[in-house]
């Protein structure tokens, strides 16, 4: 949602992926969720590095804008124009 404002959005974006990220980061490696319950995923994915999941937080956020645009408020008032 922020990432539609520039360079402060995407301060604000940067930030809110960053505290985010630390616990699932911090769950999924060190107290090792990624190698108990996903196994068969392969060994990249089970222990992943602290920026690559930034970066999945920022991916699931954009994804989640385009998979899913009419719950956005903009797109509510401008059907609500019609």
């Amino acid at each position: 949602m922020f990432n539609h404002i520039p360079v402060f959005g995407w301060l604000i974006s940067l930030f809110l992926n960053v505290s985010l990220a630390i616990p699932f980061w911090f769950i999924w490696t060190h107290c090792h969720i990624g190698q108990h319950f996903f196994y068969f995923l392969p060994q990249v994915f089970q222990s992943i590095g602290f920026w690559d999941c930034v970066g999945l937080f920022f991916v699931i956020g954009i994804l989640k804008t385009v998979l899913f645009p009419c719950h956005c408020h903009h797109c509510k008032k401008h059907s609500d124009l019609k």
